[in-house]
């Protein structure tokens, strides 16, 4: 049996990015077994996969030798290296397995050398190309759907039992994630409160959703709204959205969970992002429309605040996209 081990230690949206690579491997080579290294932080949306077997948390770099014995054990024969890292192509080294490929980027306080050339514009089609080059795997660059594990059983019936106590409260399911890890790539909050007013004079609560971290930040939107944040999992997110109108979110991971869910109508705002690698195949794109837009620099932006790219998006152009697209 080929065992190949997937490697991609970047975001959660890179992850889910990458896991159209999995089912083609699953789909087109016999008895195969896949593996997937991710950062620990982007785990969850792996287990329960129907096309991975085997999970693999990088924590730390002291966790490292015991992530090398357990891929060992489970006797992994080959790797794909689709961060592009040199670490993570020493760690497949060290851990036994053929290099199907190699990265050699290095990245020190920020600074990326020798970084992975992009093969295509959009990263789902990039990183399936493995597939191709590789693994001489043809496939329709249509046909790629990002996909996260399935949520256990018991939590579908939980969260199915919640709708039904809102279910009179709102005349909308509607999803918000109003916040990223990166200041730079959030929405102005008077133009969310805006949002949130407007959606509360038509009847609808929204729902936000988010880490326990974005508790406090959620507060501070005006109007009334319903808090979920921190009461979640990753792989409650598509179980939620089934039940959803349609959702908003900034440029972050749980987009792209959002992303996986059909005929789903995604509201995505983009300021420094660049939507045509990153936006989900569904999602409605609003982006600045300052020149200097996407700049690809999330960590510090040279205009004054209440003048970035994303503070120049208004409320006014979500209201048109909610009335043009019959969302409301």
């Amino acid at each position: 049996m080929q065992k190949i081990l997937i490697i991609n230690r970047l975001g959660i949206g890179d992850v889910i990015l990458t896991t159209p690579l999995a089912q083609l491997i699953k789909e087109n080579i016999k008895n195969v077994m896949i593996g997937f290294l991710a950062a620990d932080k982007a785990t969850d949306i792996l287990q329960n996969h129907i096309y991975i077997d085997d999970v693999f948390s990088y924590k730390h770099k002291q966790a490292k030798k015991n992530i090398i014995a357990q891929i060992k054990q489970k006797g992994y024969t080959d790797a794909i290296i689709v961060d592009g890292r040199l670490s993570s192509t020493i760690f497949a080294w060290q851990a036994g397995c053929r290099l199907l490929n190699k990265g050699y980027c290095v990245s020190i306080n920020r600074h990326h050398f020798f970084p992975r050339k992009e093969m295509t514009a959009k990263a789902v089609e990039d990183f399936s190309l493995y597939a191709k080059t590789l693994l001489n795997i043809n496939f329709d660059k249509n046909n790629l759907t990002p996909r996260i594990g399935n949520c256990t059983h018991e939590r579908q019936l939980e969260i199915a039992d919640w709708i039904k106590t809102i279910h009179d409260t709102t005349k909308q399911i509607v999803l918000i994630v109003p916040r990223t890890a990166a200041d730079i790539k959030n929405w102005n909050l008077k133009e969310l409160g805006k949002l949130n007013c407007y959606l509360n004079d038509n009847g609808i609560i929204p729902i936000y959703i988010g880490s326990g971290n974005d508790s406090n930040y959620i507060k501070s939107i005006t109007g009334n709204k319903i808090d979920l944040s921190g009461k979640l999992t990753l792989r409650d997110l598509p179980e939620l959205a089934k039940y959803a109108s349609w959702a908003l979110s900034m440029c972050t991971g749980p987009l792209h969970i959002l992303g996986t869910v059909k005929k789903l109508p995604i509201i995505a705002l983009y300021g420094p992002s660049d939507p045509l690698r990153w936006a989900p195949k569904n999602a409605i794109v609003v982006q600045s429309k300052l020149p200097c837009v996407p700049c690809l620099n999330w960590d510090k932006c040279p205009k004054p605040a209440g003048q970035t790219c994303m503070d120049e998006i208004k409320f006014e152009r979500i209201k048109t996209i909610l009335l043009e697209n019959h969302l409301l």
